[in-house]
């Protein structure tokens, strides 16, 4: 694994950005010392020529705390450089003087900005795994240069910088294939204390839970907490997430996993359904010294039903007194995200010359959790004499419509004469019952509702003829919106 690692990076920093290594001849004139707290004890890997003089470190033993372990200052310094780099994550370069500069990469932190003068034994950072080279394993990849033409400035990757072999504590490393293991920090002098706290990380935050909810139901809640710049998953740090606003606002909290996504869940969402059907969502990271607060929003859709029923409605065209007669008894349409009964008057008879009918009854009945809408109308009993056609009689008359989110049913049940001959009903959607050329009529008339996830019409007997009747019995409307 370390092998195909070194590759990776040798791969990137052999790509032209920095001349093959000289090593030092004679041991620097300054101080260095492993940049870890003292005592604790690293493997040190140079790996081959694609990669050497640069040291791979992780901690011993078996690499437990190599990530986030504090990263010091191998020796008195100026800040170069304190940035992301786009093949190597985190990077701090430090200015030792006399024309040496070593640099750190693939950093989980940084705390030290340009210009800053550091002390040996100083925080400047933690050691981590950013940067796409990293190849997904904490480890510190560890370089020390030399101001090669003399210009007094060294850029990691830059032209007149040239990498050499490092030395800790009067020892040298960094000779080709290469593995030092046990080695032990002797960066111990005086307490110069953590050096400045680092700046806080930006992050981003994204919703990714429910996009629709319903009222009764459970709503699943989540985001993904990422650093913005690095884009990787950050861990351990709760989210708060906010179901509505005002006095109806519901409220969860998640920790975010591995991956960086908090999950949350509403227990029985409750919330008004408004004009355009839409509930908001905020989902919130407060931020600590390590990552800057972020937050996303969002307008989730609220499941919702519509519902109407209404006993008859005709328009009939008669030449001296035409007959018109609105939904009778009708419920008018019912929009709701809960629960509730619509359920006017029933007519108790109707009486318009060709037209006559007893008993008329509709209700829309709906429910939550998941939300649900039925319609019903009932009808005892109806005479129909139009000129030209045969006496058509109904009795016994129930129609019933039923949408969720999941599917649309409906039916009808009643009793038919023509002429007063009873007529067999098959239970088919949209029957045709023969009237002749003067007129149609059809039983269990069923039409999907236009604009809706699912939903259903329900006609029980619809009576037109070439004459311009149109007469409806027993209608029942359900819908369900906003599903997904």
């Amino acid at each position: 694994m370390k092998r195909r690692m070194a590759v990776v990076l040798g791969g990137v920093l052999a790509a032209g950005v920095l001349s093959m290594p000289a090593a030092v001849a004679a041991e620097p004139p300054i101080d260095f010392q492993l940049p870890f707290t003292c005592g604790q004890e690293w493997q040190i890997n140079s790996y081959g020529d694609d990669h050497a003089p640069a040291l791979d470190m992780v901690r011993e033993p078996d690499q437990v705390g190599t990530e986030g372990a504090l990263l010091t200052a191998p020796a008195d310094g100026v800040v170069n450089e304190s940035k992301w780099h786009d093949n190597a994550g985190n990077i701090i370069q430090i200015d030792h003087g006399g024309g040496y500069f070593t640099t750190s990469i693939h950093l989980q932190s940084r705390s030290v900005e340009v210009g800053a003068t550091v002390k040996q034994g100083q925080e400047i950072g933690r050691v981590g795994k950013t940067g796409p080279t990293s190849n997904g394993h904490p480890h510190l990849h560890f370089e020390m240069a030399i101001d090669a033409d003399g210009d007094g400035r060294a850029t990691w990757g830059g032209v007149g910088t040239e990498r050499v072999n490092s030395w800790f504590d009067g020892v040298e490393y960094g000779g080709v294939g290469e593995t030092w293991r046990n080695v032990a920090s002797k960066n111990c002098g005086g307490d110069p204390g953590p050096g400045p706290d680092p700046e806080p990380e930006a992050t981003t935050l994204a919703y990714t839970g429910d996009k629709s909810v319903s009222n009764g139901s459970d709503a699943k809640l989540s985001a993904v907490l990422k650093a913005k710049e690095s884009e990787e998953p950050v861990e351990g740090r709760e989210v708060s997430f906010e179901l509505g606003d005002g006095d109806t606002a519901q409220t969860c909290e998640g920790k975010t996993d591995a991956d960086g996504t908090a999950t949350c869940t509403v227990d029985v969402a409750d919330q008004a359904l408004t004009e355009d059907a839409t509930v908001p969502l905020t989902a919130a990271f407060a931020g600590d010294d390590e990552y800057t607060k972020s937050d996303d929003s969002e307008k989730l859709k609220l499941q919702h039903v519509e519902g109407r029923s209404y006993g008859l409605a005709a328009k009939i065209p008669l030449p001296l007194i035409p007959v018109g007669i609105d939904p009778t008894p009708d419920t008018g349409t019912v929009r709701t995200a809960g629960a509730e009964t619509k359920s006017p008057a029933c007519a108790q008879g109707i009486n318009a010359i060709v037209l006559n009918a007893d008993a008329l009854c509709a209700e829309v009945v709906t429910k939550t959790g998941p939300s649900a809408a039925t319609a019903t109308s009932t009808v005892a009993d109806v005479s129909v004499g139009l000129p030209g056609l045969p006496v058509i009689g109904i009795s016994g008359l129930t129609s019933k419509s039923s949408s969720t989110c999941e599917a649309a049913k409906g039916g009808v049940s009643l009793e038919l004469t023509v002429a007063g001959t009873p007529v067999s009903l098959p239970d088919t959607p949209g029957y045709e019952v023969d009237l002749g050329l003067a007129g149609k009529l059809v039983v269990n008339e069923q039409t999907p509702v236009a604009g809706a996830d699912k939903g259903l019409t329900v006609n029980a007997v619809h009576l037109t003829t070439l004459a311009g009747a149109d007469v409806v019995i027993g209608s029942s409307t359900t819908s369900a919106h906003d599903c997904a």
